[in-house]
């Protein structure tokens, strides 16, 4: 494991916007060669990336399902309204709010694998308990219990685990890869739920009610893959599976895996990341961080409303519950694909603003095709849901790769992180909102929302990318340059901060 002998960096850099992302100096030369590198950054992908975008699949799969479920009988069988369901989801996300931060305090002690291989086995047991519910207040309770089990998974769990293992020119299209199991999970689990409420009333179990037995268990078979083949981490290679016996990676390729991220980013020498109250007061405190995570809850409470009552909407203009379901699906695929495209683009050019531009003009211009769909005939009001639908998180996957490589040091992007993924939940809560009961079938009111919102997520994106490129300007202008230098087996490492943007 590379070790770093003295390190002065983020810390006296901390507040000063005018340094950020990193650029290393022309003097450093990796002692491999390219195709050593990229060979080993192959492994971590196919190693790591399915891993994580699986257990991404599951949590999404396990709180997405309730929109398939509202297709079904779900509403007479509890006696509940649809506003009462909303009520569970704004809950849902609300726990995970509520147990972000101390779940992300709990991983850093227990360890990412041992951590989140319980989080993922015990919500997948509460998901597949959800069938015994038989009122509002059991649906309250397995929503909230969800929220909690699942708080923490995303950001320090999946998306700082990430950040380790990759150099941040690299960083845009994994994300947006390992976002893949969301958007998968939000088309594959229309089709899987269209086939499974096709089974309603089979041994006397209502279709919804199969809908959660079915997904639950799938969930908990993803935990113990989970634990079984994940890396331990950057430092330790090797799965639980191996006994200890062997790693994925080689001795040399160990090497270069460790160095080349130091070389990347010299601030990741630091080891386990320590999080002092100074962390997190800069941090919460920063308005760069602020403008992100505004970004993500602006583009995230119109998500979260539509990809919920997409299904309904789409029974609603004239199909069947299982071809809504499955029709839904188009949008979640498009957005899959766009998704994969900008996150190429954001790595290849090294700027992040122009792909969450694009993102946040389509959310703009597909939500007022939306709102005047109530005018069009059936099919045409079905093309404006896929569009709308196809928006699915692309806003927030692009923000997040492009928050992370912005940050000055490894405690300001694990804190950053859990605040960005709390706006999208917070987004939750308050998208589960969006659709009232006195509001259909047309949803007016909800669609007007939608698209006063997406405009204002648009906003602050050319905000964002403006003040970026106007500080690299003026950091150009003055001539002053901040660099971070540390010591790597008896080489010394330096690097320029600059904002990407």
């Amino acid at each position: 494991m590379v070790a770093a002998e003295s390190y002065e960096g983020p810390e006296k850099l901390r507040g000063n916007e005018e340094s950020v992302a990193v650029s290393i100096d022309e003097a450093t030369v990796a002692d491999w060669t390219e195709e050593e590198e990229n060979r080993v950054r192959r492994k971590i992908d196919f190693i790591l990336l399915p891993i994580l975008g699986l257990a991404f699949f599951a949590l999404q799969m396990d709180r997405g399902n309730i929109s398939n479920a509202l297709t079904s009988t779900i509403t007479e069988d509890l006696g509940v309204t649809t506003d009462q369901i909303n009520n569970g989801n704004s809950l849902l996300s609300m726990g995970i709010v509520l147990l972000e931060i101390p779940s992300n305090l709990l991983l850093q002690k227990i360890g990412a694998r041992n951590w989140l291989t319980f989080q993922i086995i015990a919500w997948g047991l509460v998901a597949t308990l959800q069938n015994f519910i038989t009122n509002y207040a059991s649906y309250i309770v397995t929503r909230l219990l969800l929220g909690f089990l699942e708080a923490g998974f995303i950001p320090e769990g999946a998306l700082y685990t990430m950040s380790t293992w990759y150099k941040k020119s690299e960083t845009s299209l994994r994300v947006s890869i390992f976002f893949l199991g969301n958007l998968l999970a939000s088309a594959t689990v229309s089709l899987i739920g269209a086939g499974i409420l096709s089974m309603s009333g089979r041994y006397g179990v209502s279709g919804w009610r199969w809908l959660f037995i079915i997904e639950g268990i799938i969930t908990v078979g993803v935990g113990l893959i989970f634990m079984l083949f994940l890396p331990q981490s950057v430092s330790n290679s090797s799965p639980l599976i191996s006994g200890g016996k062997w790693s994925y990676f080689s001795s040399r390729e160990h090497y270069i895996l460790v160095r080349r991220t130091l070389l990347d980013d010299p601030a990741k020498s630091k080891g386990q990341v320590r999080i002092s109250r100074r962390d997190i007061t800069s941090t919460l405190s920063n308005p760069r961080i602020l403008l992100h995570v505004f970004i993500t809850l602006a583009c995230t409470i119109s998500v979260s409303a539509v990809q919920t009552y997409a299904p309904s909407i789409v029974k609603s203009i004239g199909f069947g519950a299982v071809q809504a379901n499955a029709l839904v699906s188009v949008g979640s695929y498009i957005a899959a694909i766009v998704v994969l495209v900008l996150g190429w683009i954001c790595d290849k050019t090294g700027r992040r603003g122009p792909s969450a531009t694009f993102a946040a003009l389509w959310c703009v211009i597909a939500y007022v095709c939306l709102l005047e769909s109530v005018h069009f005939s059936k099919w045409k009001r079905y093309a404006a849901i896929v569009a709308a639908t196809a928006t699915n998180s692309t806003v927030h996957i692009i923000n997040v790769g492009w928050l992370s490589v912005n940050c000055q040091s490894p405690q300001e992007r694990s804190i950053s992180m859990c605040m960005v993924i709390m706006a999208a939940n917070a987004g939750g809560i308050a998208g589960g909102q969006v659709f009232r009961t006195s509001d259909a079938p047309l949803y007016i009111h909800a669609f007007t929302a939608m698209l006063a919102l997406a405009s204002a997520g648009l906003v602050a994106v050319l905000g964002q990318m403006a003040w970026y490129f106007s500080s690299n300007r003026r950091l150009a202008k003055s001539g002053k340059t901040h660099t971070v230098t540390t010591h790597s087996n008896g080489a010394e490492i330096t690097a320029t901060w600059w904002w990407t943007w």
